[in-house]
């Protein structure tokens, strides 16, 4: 057992649109000290995706939609990653050693992966067919922040949000189209990463159930204050439910 959440369901919605976010929070349970790492650290984006949990809530309401969050920090186990993964459980992140991740036995990985990654895979998988009962056309979309500029880099990211995709690619062009017309930002297309190479979450849950779907990131200047937070909400959400409506009616064999 653990004094945080593994995660949470915390709106359920009345539209056919689920928000989730895999980096939410940057909480630790006390018997892990923090990992070692000091409160500073641990308030930055090693811990978490800053400002990603605040606008997925935001994004849930507008949308009238099902959020669901992860409770505890990718620093314990990283839930966007499989198992095989190098950095599942990060020894260091960002060239920051954690001290609380070196040298970790086979019995204390396993551990965090059976009351960590393996119980919020669970709970995310029953949240979906929960919800895709309910709804005939469900819509699924993953948020994610990104640092302003890459370890070392002396310039920002060029781009302020970037659309992720694999195997929802119209979704993630119509969205980027929408964006670019609603914005004057440059807006990223599998940047700054790229869901092809990884995106696990949407990989494991979203994909197989053949779901629309978008996975967001989303530059965390853009989205350091309340307000900004709110009206990228509002964007977003408009963006939604116009690439929702379109598929609706593409498949009632009438125009877009």
């Amino acid at each position: 057992m653990t004094d945080i959440e593994i995660a949470s369901l915390s709106r359920t919605g009345s539209t056919p649109y689920f928000v989730f976010c895999d980096h939410a929070a940057n909480a630790i349970p006390a018997a892990m000290n923090g990992l070692g790492m000091p409160d500073d650290l641990l308030a930055t984006h090693i811990a978490w995706d800053i400002g990603a949990g605040a606008l997925a809530a935001a994004l849930g309401e507008a949308l009238d939609g099902a959020l669901f969050t992860c409770g505890f920090s990718r620093l314990i186990i990283d839930p966007n990653r499989a198992l095989d993964s190098n950095d599942l459980i990060p020894a260091t992140s960002d060239q920051i050693p954690v001290p609380g991740n070196q040298m970790l036995s086979s019995a204390a990985r396993q551990d965090r992966i059976d009351r960590f990654h393996i119980p919020y895979h669970q709970q995310l998988g029953a949240a979906l067919d929960d919800f895709t009962a309910r709804h005939a056309q469900p819509f699924i979309i993953s948020v994610h922040s990104f640092t302003n500029r890459l370890m070392g880099s002396a310039d920002d990211r060029p781009w302020k949000l970037g659309m992720l995709w694999r195997c929802d690619e119209p979704s993630a062009k119509a969205m980027i189209r929408h964006l670019e017309a609603a914005t004057d930002w440059p807006i990223g297309d599998n940047e700054p990463y790229d869901a092809r190479v990884f995106n696990y979450s949407i990989d494991r849950h979203v994909c197989p159930r053949n779901l629309a779907h978008l996975t967001i990131e989303v530059r965390q200047d853009v989205i350091g204050t309340d307000h900004d937070i709110v009206r990228l909400a509002m964007v977003l959400a408009d963006g939604v439910r116009a690439i929702a409506n379109s598929r609706t009616a593409m498949m009632k064999g009438g125009a877009p």
